[in-house]
C-alpha cells in the first residue's frame, strides 16, 4: 500500500536462544518473540528450522503483520561459518515466504551492527562459543573461524567454566594452586564434593557446569586461580580482536570494539582491561564499548537499510529501547 510503513523482521539465532523482532523504519518495534537456539551444526536443520520458525511466526503474529508484507529481513545466524552454509540456511527459511530482499550473514555482524552507531568496528562475543569480526570503513569484513580452541578461539564462557573445573582438578592432585572453587564449584553440578564432580564429570554422568560468573567473582575477590583463568581469557580475546584489526587494516584508526556475550555482562574489569590492554597494543585508538542491547537489533537495522530506509541515532535509540534486556 502506497505511504504505509515499511516494516522488517531481524532475527538473531544464537547457540543459546533465537530472538525475532518485527519493526518499521521509525524504530518503533511491533512485535517480538524467543524460541530455543537453532545453531544447526548442535540441533541439526531441523531443530534450528523449527526454532527460526517459531521465533519468527511468533515475532510476525505479535506485530499484526504477515510474512508477505516484510520490506526486507535480514538474519544473524551461529553456525553460518562457510559460503556453503548461507544456501543450506536460507533453504529453512523459504516455506515461510517472507517478504522483501532476504540477507543472511554470521551473528557476530549483527552484534557488530547493534553496538556501535558507525558502520565499521570490531566484535568480540564471548558467550556459548566465541568470535572476533570487523568490518572496515570500504565494507570489507574479516572473522575468526569462531569454532571453538581448537581452531584458535578460546576465551567463551563455555572455556571459563571449563577452565574452572580444571581448577579444581589442579588443586586435588596439587598441580595447582588452592581455590575457593573447590568449595564452590561441586555444588553448582549437584555434587557434594570436589572428588564427587571430578568423578562425575570425568563419566559424562553431569553436564558442564555454568561456572563463568562464578569464576569471574572469585577473580574480582582475589582467587589466584580463577584470575589466571580470566587473565588467560582476555588476553586471547584482546589477540582475536587485534588479529580482526590488523587484516583490516585498522591499526592507525579509531574504532569502537564491542564486547558481547554472557561473559562481558559479568562485568568482569580484570577481564575488559586485559582485553583492552592487549588490543591496544595494535589499534591503541580502539575504544572498548559494551553491547547495551539485544543483537537482534542489528539484525533489524541491517534489514531497515536492506529496504532502503534510514537509519538515525533516534531510530537506533527507539529499537534498543524497545528491544528489551540483552
Amino acid at each position: 500500500m502506497s505511504g504505509s510503513p515499511t516494516v522488517v523482521l531481524g532475527v538473531d539465532g544464537g547457540g543459546s536462544k533465537t530472538h525475532a523482532m518485527v519493526a518499521d523504519e521509525r524504530g518503533e518495534v511491533l512485535g517480538f518473540a524467543s524460541s530455543d537456539r537453532s545453531n544447526w551444526e548442535d540441533t541439526g536443520l531441523d531443530g534450528a528450522r523449527i526454532a527460526l520458525e517459531k521465533a519468527i511466526t511468533g515475532a510476525l503474529a505479535a506485530a499484526g503483520v504477515m510474512a508477505g508484507e516484510l520490506a526486507a529481513s535480514a538474519f544473524g545466524l551461529a553456525g553460518l561459518d562457510w559460503d556453503d552454509d548461507r544456501p543450506m540456511l536460507a533453504a529453512l527459511l523459504d516455506p515461510l515466504g517472507l517478504g522483501g530482499p532476504r540477507a543472511l550473514d554470521n551473528d557476530s555482524f549483527i552484534a557488530l551492527r547493534a553496538g556501535t552507531s558507525q558502520p565499521f568496528g570490531v566484535v568480540v562475543i564471548a558467550g556459548t562459543g566465541t568470535v572476533a569480526a570487523g568490518r572496515d570503513r570500504a565494507g570489507r569484513t574479516f572473522r575468526t573461524l569462531g569454532l571453538g580452541p581448537v581452531y584458535g578461539d578460546f576465551g567463551s564462557a563455555t572455556d571459563v567454566a571449563e577452565e574452572g573445573v580444571r581448577a579444581v582438578a589442579d588443586a586435588w592432585t596439587g598441580r595447582g594452586p588452592a581455590t575457593s572453587l573447590t568449595e564452590l564449584l561441586p555444588p553448582l553440578a549437584g555434587c557434594s564434593s570436589p572428588r564427587e564432580l571430578l568423578q562425575r564429570f570425568s563419566r559424562n554422568a553431569v553436564p558442564l557446569p555454568p561456572a563463568a560468573p562464578l569464576v569471574l567473582r572469585e577473580a574480582a575477590a582475589g582467587d589466584e586461580a580463577c584470575r589466571a583463568i580470566v587473565v588467560a581469557a582476555g588476553t586471547a580475546l584482546g589477540e582475536a580482536a587485534a588479529l580482526v584489526a590488523r587484516r583490516l587494516g585498522m591499526e592507525r584508526e579509531a574504532f569502537d570494539m564491542v564486547m558481547a556475550g554472557g561473559l562481558f555482562r559479568g562485568r568482569s574489569r580484570l577481564l575488559e582491561a586485559t582485553l583492552a590492554g592487549v588490543l591496544r597494543r595494535v589499534a591503541p585508538e580502539a575504544v572498548p564499548v559494551r553491547l547495551a542491547c539485544r543483537p537482534v537489533v542489528g539484525a533489524v537495522i541491517e534489514a531497515l537499510l536492506l529496504a532502503g530506509a534510514e537509519v538515525s541515532s533516534d531510530v537506533r535509540r527507539q529499537l534498543a529501547a524497545g528491544s528489551g534486556g540483552r
